[in-house]
């Protein structure tokens, strides 16, 4: 009978948890509908979604027979909410974070009771944490732990016994008080510190963590903690009425936490879970929940209509893109915010501890009505800010003069009086020098400009910056939004100056050093990108306009002006040609001189190209990028400076190349070992050809003893073209040309070689050059599944073409010999079979899905035929996918054109193929049609984005 009573109670108990389940989960699931459909202000989500918890914790304690049977006992138990609960911020799929607290003892109980508290939302699907201890437990460990002492300062009251929590925190506000406040203190700002190493800036990148990187909502959550700290604050309303914000600041405060809690709150729903993390490919739903919208989208073409929808899709893109630009421009600049109110206070807790240490007297600064005390930058009195406005900028120039921050008062004096800056303000020629020395003494440590900006007096004093203020460019390739990117240009420019440039800046720390007018480049490092606030125009050039406007209202003199929109204009030139152009080819330089013709500006243009790259990220700047660009410049320097054409200085470094490839030739350990490898691993079908020596003695190429010939290396070597010798070490020309001898009947030969650094293997080919060449080894390449990494096509000598691939290995290693064999086999096929590679049509993918983290670009092709004098330059924009080598070469090969150079470069969230091609007989592509026809032709050819 008893355990019939039992079972029903059992059953009965089940119910009731299965029925709360249920319940919680429709509660929850209506709550969220209503949050969607009304899009109703997000604090009211979170306080309904936070109440509707603490109802479920009220009905099972007032049910609980565990509980009663404590509470009996004399245990009774307090249930406690922390964290994001505790501070009534319950969003879609945040952490229920409970603490279970009893006064002296956990009774034996609790066990059952947490079963009967917990099950039915662990049931409902929500992730529920908590901790079960006494009072004087939570007080010990409240000052070992970090992550303890916090969510004591977030703690609330949910039910139960609510003598308990008075009692804990009673003690714990006391011992604070007492002894703990500085420790609390150090380590709030310790942790912060962390978090940032840790996490990163998301006010700077572009897939921004909401919670815990800074400018997230861990900033907001520290500012609570240090005002708890600091004053026992009840409410985020404290923060105004205990002094910590002003009003203005408060209620930015509150717009920015709304916008930031209601992107995470449908990031939670997209995703299905606790995400916080905003990547790229959930950007585009969230701006279009948001209602963002794309703007001077409208395209008009009267001339091409049969290209109607390639123009479509293109604006599709833009659309798309510019909504999401204007969506995280919208959602940086909130983070930003509480990131500037987050520094401003954690160095107001530095610098007051610090300043116990001083007298509070002030001390004068070189400025009349500029102050220090408390080792920060205060004006006099805030009465004499309206009668001398210049104090606005001269407290900037102070602040970077004597490397002392102003203080919270003071940035929000600026802020306040920022409107005092008008268009007479900003003609005054003092105000300018002014500004000058401002842009001169930011630095990287010490950020004046930043600010400056964070302030909004930049945007008073250059108003035409408000339209780059947290603009985001939605790619891979620029990680800082474009104000924030342009500082930092010129923060990296000023670290090539003084005493402690850093080694690996020493070259560009003499560049600098010889530069006689420094305000030109510092001005366009500002201004280099202020162009895209346009998104309908060409960005160098728009803000060519608006930097040659700045410049006249600032009183600057003509040659000032002129030097300064040049830079701004081509401040993209000099890196495109080092990273998409033969810059062995002399030609190339010679036309970069001709653009440039100074010396002074090819510095400056030189300096501020570096500047970019490394302010837009390490994607950006790297060894490769680094080198071609210096020897871009030192080239084109040696021909504005001396006069000395490419061909003076290459010649040199090529005669010393060909003595080289004699002295190798000479050494016949090292020529009979290049033989021995060509011998056994390149014969094109697979055979070694016996009779070799006989031929080649009849030829007249090599002696007795296998080595050249003397005379006939140096006709082959003179025959050779300056680019590939200059490309190319001695003995890999040795190799090359042994490689070319060993030809003889054959369509071609290879090599295959392990680099010993990486997993790449470097294929080197030679062949007869045939029309498609280039185009049937990438469609082999693809055939095999041997992914391209990069290379290089070379036309060597008696019509023979020499390809240099490296690429990713089989993936089955043991038999990664007889994969290359049959390559071999199938190249052979390809050359002698025009169809054989149509059967990787089917293979070939007819869309293309970026990779993970990358935005989604158009396909693009641009054609370039002003660089060089005999070759078309065709640029092709895409994203990486197997076989895209083929399909571009292909669609060449099908043109009618030859490849005769191949440069494979990156754009980091783009591929770009660079192909200097020209017709077999008739030389460059000159007519209009013809370009537009290729373009099509391409991007036809390309899978679709």
């Amino acid at each position: 009978m008893k355990s019939n009573i039992l079972n029903k109670l059992n059953k009965s108990s089940a119910t009731s948890k299965f029925s709360k389940s249920r319940e919680l989960i429709q509660k929850k699931d209506a709550l969220v509908r209503a949050f969607l459909d009304t899009r109703a202000p997000d604090f009211l989500f979170l306080e309904a979604h936070t109440r509707m918890l603490d109802d479920y914790f009220h009905d099972v304690i007032a049910e609980s027979a565990m509980a009663s049977k404590m509470t009996a006992a004399g245990s009774p138990v307090a249930l406690i909410a922390l964290g994001g609960y505790g501070r009534g911020e319950q969003c879609v799929h945040s952490d229920v974070d409970l603490l279970i607290l009893f006064e002296k003892i956990v009774p034996g109980e609790t066990e059952e009771f947490i079963k009967e508290l917990l099950y039915p939302l662990w049931d409902a699907r929500l992730e529920t944490g908590y901790a079960v201890r006494t009072v004087n437990e939570c007080l010990a460990m409240a000052w070992e732990r970090f992550d303890v002492l916090t969510t004591m300062l977030d703690a609330r009251f949910i039910c139960g016994g609510s003598h308990i929590f008075s009692q804990l925190m009673e003690k714990f506000r006391s011992r604070l008080s007492k002894k703990y406040i500085q420790k609390s203190l150090s380590r709030l700002i310790e942790q912060s510190k962390k978090r940032y190493m840790d996490y990163g800036d998301s006010t700077y990148l572009l897939e921004p963590n909401l919670k815990i990187g800074h400018g997230g909502l861990r900033d907001y959550h520290t500012i609570m903690w240090y005002a708890r700290i600091m004053s026992d604050i009840k409410s985020r309303r404290d923060l105004e009425r205990y002094g910590f914000l002003s009003h203005a600041e408060f209620s930015t405060l509150e717009s920015s936490l709304e916008f930031i809690w209601y992107i995470r709150n449908n990031l939670h729903h997209i995703t299905g879970r606790k995400c916080d993390q905003l990547h790229f490919e959930h950007q585009i739903e969230v701006a279009n929940r948001l209602n963002f919208k794309g703007k001077d989208t409208y395209h008009k073409d009267t001339h091409h209509k049969e290209h109607h929808k390639e123009h479509h899709k293109e604006t599709n893109h833009k659309e798309t893109h510019q909504a999401v630009e204007r969506f995280m421009g919208a959602l940086h600049s909130r983070m930003d915010f509480i990131k500037q109110i987050n520094l401003m206070i954690t160095e107001d807790i530095q610098i007051t501890r610090k300043a116990r240490l001083f007298t509070g007297l002030q001390k004068a600064t070189r400025c009349k009505g500029i102050v220090i005390r408390q080792r920060r930058l205060e004006f006099e009195s805030m009465e004499i800010v309206p009668a001398q406005p210049d104090l606005l900028l001269k407290i900037f120039v102070e602040s970077g003069r004597l490397q002392k921050p102003l203080s919270i008062e003071a940035r929000r004096i600026v802020g306040e009086f920022a409107y005092l800056v008008d268009d007479v303000f900003r003609r005054d020629l003092s105000n300018v020098k002014a500004f000058e020395k401002i842009l001169a003494a930011s630095l990287w440590k010490f950020n004046v400009l930043n600010v400056m900006l964070s302030t909004g007096l930049l945007v008073r004093f250059v108003p035409e910056f408000a339209s780059i203020l947290n603009k985001i460019q939605y790619n891979q390739y620029h990680l800082f939004p474009v104000d924030k990117h342009s500082i930092r240009c010129v923060q990296v420019l000023n670290s090539f100056k003084g005493k402690h440039v850093e080694p690996s800046h020493g070259f560009y720390a003499t560049v600098f050093r010889e530069l006689k007018n420094r305000k030109t480049l510092l001005a366009a490092a500002l201004f280099h990108d202020i162009g895209k606030g346009n998104p309908g125009s060409e960005h160098s050039e728009k803000g060519a306009e608006i930097a040659r406007e700045i410049m006249i209202r600032s009183g600057y003199k003509d040659t000032d002006i002129e030097e300064t929109v040049f830079l701004v204009r081509y401040h993209l030139f000099l890196i495109k040609i080092a990273t998409r152009r033969d810059i062995s080819d002399e030609e190339t330089a010679i036309f970069c001189a001709g653009k440039i013709q100074k010396v002074g500006r090819l510095r400056k243009l030189f300096l501020l190209t570096v500047a970019d790259s490394m302010a837009t990220g390490p994607k950006a700047w790297n060894d490769w990028t680094e080198t071609l660009l210096k020897d871009l410049f030192l080239k084109v320097m040696g021909i504005i400076k001396n006069r000395e054409l490419v061909t003076r200085k290459s010649s040199r470094i090529i005669q010393k190349k060909k003595e080289a490839v004699i002295a190798f030739n000479k050494n016949k350990d090292i020529n009979k070992d290049i033989n021995k490898d060509i011998n056994e691993n390149g014969n094109g079908n697979g055979n070694t050809n016996k009779s070799g020596n006989d031929n080649e003695n009849e030829n007249g190429n090599e002696n007795k003893n296998g080595d050249w010939k003397q005379e006939k290396l140096i006709e082959k070597l003179n025959a050779l073209n300056h680019r590939y010798l200059l490309d190319n070490s001695a003995q890999e020309i040795m190799e090359h040309l042994n490689l070319y001898r060993n030809l003889k009947e054959s369509n071609c030969l290879w090599t295959v070689k392990s680099e010993s650094s990486s997993e790449v293997r470097t294929i080197t080919i030679c062949g007869k050059d045939r029309p498609g060449f280039y185009s049937k080894l990438a469609g082999v390449f693809f055939l095999n599944g041997l992914d391209i990494v990069a290379s290089q096509a070379y036309a060597l000598i008696d019509d023979c073409a020499l390809d240099i691939f490296r690429v990713m290995p089989p993936k089955d290693r043991i038999f990664e010999n007889e994969k290359w064999e049959k390559a071999k086999r199938e190249l052979q096929q390809a050359i002698n079979d025009d169809t054989f590679l149509d059967r990787l049509k089917e293979k070939l993918p007819r869309t293309i899905v970026p990779a993970s983290g990358q935005a989604p670009m158009p396909n693009c092709v641009k054609i370039d035929n002003e660089t060089s004098s005999f070759f078309t330059i065709i640029e092709v924009f895409t994203h990486d996918f197997p076989g895209i080598l083929f399909i571009i070469t292909n669609t060449l090969y099908r043109l009618g054109l030859d490849v005769r150079v191949a440069i494979v470069a990156t754009k980091i969230d783009q591929v770009v193929d660079v192909f200097y091609v020209r017709y077999a007989d008739n030389g460059k592509i000159d007519d209009p049609e013809e370009e537009l026809r290729m373009k099509q032709a391409i991007l036809d050819a390309l899978p679709s984005v």
